[in-house]
Order: structure tokens, then C-alpha cells, then sequence
């Protein structure tokens, strides 16, 4: 599938009614990352493992001189994990740290009209309360609207801090 930038308009209108997304793939997930979250995009650095921690965290890798802690979102979200050799790191500002997750592609950037998009039915909902904000179609698929400042539970940042 092949997404073409949107210049993203800056109105004050406009923000209101228009989502601008990071779209991300990651294991048999379709995702979207508002933009607002997204810090920056890039090729996976070296990471070392860090024994004792959830899962989901692959990691701390050195980006831009500081320690992030790497996220597999697909293990994260309960899918299957990112092809590490693969895998691209999408940044994220998560309250006042940044968190790296890790994704097996980056799609590109598009924006959106908020009416297109749907509620995210209560089943689903139920899954991941806090993090899945909406959902839509694109292309004839799935995509899932993401909250990335809210990507990783409270309580779960506090233990990560432990890990840098």
C-alpha cells in the first residue's frame, strides 16, 4: 500500500476536525500514531536487552545521546512481535518521558477527517481501554487510532524508569 504525504494544515479549524497520523505495522497490526505524540521515526539503534523486565520491552538503546526504553508494540498490544532485523522505532513524548516503539514498518503520514473514523466498539474497547481511541478503514483494512501519550499505563512508566 502506498501512502502519500498530506501537508497538514494549520488552522485553528482545522485541528478540531483533522487528525494527522504516523500509520505503523506491526506483526498483523495496522496502526495509527497521532502526530502530536510522534517525536521522530528512524532505523532500529542497537538494544540490549534488560533482564527482568516486561515482555513487551525489548530493551534501552541510546537515541540522541539519552537512554529510551525500547516498546515492541505488537507484543504490547497482544499481537505478535516486531521482526527485530526490521524493525524502525517510532518516538513517542509519553507524559514527561520518551519512549521508543518498536514496529516492523512505517507506512507514512496522513491526515484525517475525525468523522470518518469510528468509536471503538465496547468488546474491543475492553482490551485496551486507555490506548485505542478509535477505529477506521483504510484501504479495506483495519486500522487501529492509537493514543500514543497514553501508549503505556502509568504504573508501567513508573516501573520502567527502573530499567534506564
Amino acid at each position: 500500500m502506498r501512502v502519500q504525504l498530506t501537508t497538514i494544515a494549520s488552522g485553528a479549524n482545522s485541528s478540531a476536525t483533522r487528525l494527522a497520523v504516523v500509520l505503523v505495522r506491526s506483526g498483523n497490526l495496522f496502526c495509527a500514531l497521532p502526530l502530536a505524540s510522534v517525536i521522530e521515526t528512524l532505523r532500529s539503534p542497537p538494544v540490549t536487552a534488560i533482564g527482568g523486565s516486561p515482555e513487551w520491552v525489548q530493551g534501552v538503546a541510546v537515541i540522541r545521546g539519552a537512554t529510551v526504553v525500547i516498546v515492541d508494540l505488537g507484543i504490547l498490544l497482544g499481537s505478535s512481535s516486531a521482526d527485530v532485523k526490521q524493525a524502525r522505532v517510532v518516538t513517542l513524548r509519553v507524559g514527561g518521558r520518551v519512549i521508543g516503539l518498536a514496529v516492523e514498518s512505517i507506512v507514512g503520514v496522513r491526515e484525517f477527517d475525525r468523522t470518518t473514523l469510528s468509536e471503538v466498539p465496547p468488546l474491543l474497547l475492553q482490551a485496551h481501554p486507555q490506548v485505542l481511541t478509535a477505529i477506521g478503514l483504510l484501504d479495506g483494512e483495519l486500522m487501529q487510532v492509537l493514543d500514543g501519550a497514553r501508549i503505556i499505563p502509568e504504573e508501567e512508566l513508573g516501573r520502567l524508569e527502573n530499567f534506564r
